[in-house]
């Protein structure tokens, strides 16, 4: 079930961040313990309700069996900040049912594209959802980021 993140889910939304990010995304940081650490560093708990519950932007969580399993952050602006499931229900549908929610929030902000950088990890995700890589991938922080956007 895909609903609205509430503010006292902060500790399991950051937990779901820093689990997905330590396991499902080696591709990206390679089991480096100094990338992985740099990459965790500012997911925090108070950081999570900083950017998720504001005036600015909307986020939406699944629910599976009772468990938060996934978490996605989209702004006003339509920029993607995060989408990310726990390794438990990877090819369930719970990405696409967090990318579909925050789509359905964009056009209600009557927004007409969504933009992100997507990790290595996630990129054909993101494709096969009808995201366009916008450019040659960057490098930052030594690891390979996907500039993509779908117009809606």
């Amino acid at each position: 079930m895909i609903q609205p993140a509430q503010p006292e889910q902060a500790a399991e939304i950051c937990a779901v961040i820093r689990r997905s990010i330590a396991e499902l995304c080696v591709e990206d940081h390679g089991n480096d313990p100094d990338k992985l650490a740099s990459w965790l560093e500012n997911k925090t708990v108070e950081n999570c309700q900083r950017w998720l519950f504001n005036s600015r932007s909307r986020a939406f969580v699944a629910i599976r069996n009772g468990q938060l399993v996934g978490v996605i952050h989209l702004d006003k602006n339509g920029y993607l900040y995060l989408c990310y499931v726990l390794a438990s229900v990877i090819g369930l549908g719970v990405g696409r049912q967090l990318l579909q929610a925050a789509e359905a929030q964009a056009r209600q902000w009557g927004l007409t594209e969504i933009t992100l950088e997507s990790t290595a990890t996630a990129w054909t995700f993101y494709k096969s959802q009808g995201y366009q890589l916008m450019q040659v991938p960057v490098t930052a922080d030594g690891m390979l980021f996907y500039p993509m956007c779908k117009s809606l």
